[in-house]
């Protein structure tokens, strides 16, 4: 059975049972070093010893363990889920590289399921799929119920190993040499804020995974309305299961917030348009698009009372798709609608016609009289400029931003000189440009999207454009 990305399978189903081998294999001319990581319902990994790979080749009940496959490259690791701890909600596989080398060298890999040495199912992937990744989730074995299932991730990290630790919750310990005796007994040091009164002091072997406590939420609580925060809290309680990958999104998100706490001051409606035109096929089909809607969701439902985001998509014609929630976010560019490759079909994509997806935009927006950021996503080659300007000077007399994003493309005409488009009531609209949408951090991505917002909030505020 061949998995998609983002396709699940019952591990039951597959195997007739819990125990069962997954087979990590890569052909790359550079060394490659896989390991499982044993996450709690948090998605956290709360016990080191769960994190079994090279240096630690087994569980403390042996429930995980690993080996060297038959073929070079290769890797095993068997599996008793039915006799891991309870504690123990995933599974999760990983690929990384040490140094600046990166998965786009990665000639093929795949992880193939196995019971009783015969492969019953495998998820397969290369190179064409990252770019300046150095570390990969390829995938999941999740509880579900008295069952497992088994997800194809397929996810990059840009920073190696150690983006991969820190997305679990944990740091990767330096290695530092052990302080000399002291005279007499000293007294402990205070514990660090978010750690736990008499946890061990004594640092993990060097390079080992480190628990660490959530980080310090005292200034972004006191920086935030009530409100805020409490949508902040529940946002944070609902990523379990399949959409605990969002955590880390959300930490962002929140600490980013923390530093334009104005843009907190008013909900916000924020809507995803996508260009879905041929151009873009394989940049949907590699998940990319649908690691910018993850990102972009995490953005809206902080700022939304609805903690959702409006999904729009278009080619030569545009149409509005059902809204982004917590229900479907995972795989919303697969899914939603017959996914993407649907999408193109029905909105005709030999072109991309972004004046006629802005127009029908503001039908629908327009109207609101309350703070609209369009997060507007594009691979260049723009239709018209001129119609695109006269958009944009229309409609800077309405709450609405448009927030360009320009990804994996060129000629980007007009919104690389928003600034020279005269005659607008507000400055309202803002252009970034990047390869790829992990090409910068989620700190920083949400940083500068906040920080454009924030200053367009100031102007419409001060020219009493928003209802109160």
């Amino acid at each position: 059975m061949d998995l998609l990305r983002g396709q699940k399978a019952s591990i039951r189903q597959l195997c007739g049972g819990l125990e069962l081998e997954v087979e990590l294999y890569h052909k790359a001319p550079l060394e490659i070093d896989v390991s499982c990581f044993g996450l709690d319902d948090a998605g956290r990994l709360s016990d080191e010893r769960y994190l079994v790979f090279y240096n630690q080749k087994q569980s403390p009940g042996g429930e995980i363990s690993v080996s060297s496959g038959a073929a070079s490259g290769s890797v095993r690791f068997h599996l008793r889920l039915d006799a891991l701890p309870p504690q123990i909600a995933k599974l999760s596989f990983t690929a990384s590289i040490d140094g600046t080398r990166t998965m786009r060298e990665l000639e093929k890999g795949f992880a193939g399921i196995s019971r009783d040495g015969r492969e019953v199912a495998r998820f397969s992937y290369d190179s064409a799929q990252f770019h300046a990744e150095r570390a990969i989730v390829v995938c999941e074995i999740y509880r579900r119920g008295d069952d497992w299932r088994f997800n194809a991730v397929g996810r990059g990290f840009n920073g190696g190993l150690k983006a991969l630790v820190e997305s679990f919750g944990g740091t990767v310990a330096p290695h530092t040499p052990p302080s000399p005796p002291r005279p007499g007994p000293a007294p402990a040091p205070p514990s660090p804020p978010g750690s736990r009164a008499g946890a061990p002091s004594s640092g993990p072997a060097r390079g080992s995974a480190r628990v660490s406590g959530p980080a310090p939420v005292r200034n972004i609580v006191s920086a935030l309305p009530t409100h805020v925060c409490a949508r902040m809290d529940a946002l944070a309680r609902q990523c379990r299961g399949d959409t605990e990958y969002l955590a880390s999104l959300y930490k962002n998100m929140f600490a980013s917030l923390a530093a334009y706490p104005r843009v907190a001051d008013v909900p916000i409606q924020v809507v995803a348009c996508a260009d879905a035109s041929g151009s873009m096929f394989d940049t949907y089909h590699n998940g990319r698009i649908q690691r910018a809607v993850d990102k972009f969701f995490a953005f809206a439902s902080t700022l939304s009372d609805a903690r959702t985001m409006d999904f729009w998509a278009f080619g030569a014609k545009s149409r509005q798709f059902g809204a982004v929630t917590m229900d479907n976010v995972r795989d919303y560019t697969f899914a939603e609608a017959g996914g993407f490759e649907r999408w193109m079909s029905m909105l005709n994509y030999q072109y991309n016609n972004e004046p006629e997806a802005m127009r029908d935009v503001m039908m629908i927006y327009g109207a609101l009289r309350k703070p609209v950021v369009v997060l507007f996503l594009t691979d260049g080659r723009i239709h018209s400029d001129w119609e695109i300007e006269e958009i944009l000077i229309k409609t800077s007399r309405f709450p609405v931003f448009w927030q360009f994003i320009g990804l994996h493309g060129e000629a980007y005409g007009l919104l690389e000189r928003l600034h020279e488009i005269d005659g607008r009531h507000t400055a309202n609209a803002g252009f970034i440009k990047m390869d790829d949408i992990d090409d910068i951090t989620d700190h920083a991505l949400y940083g500068e999207l906040l920080a454009n917002v924030d200053v367009w909030l100031q102007e419409i505020n001060a020219k009493k454009m928003l209802e109160h």
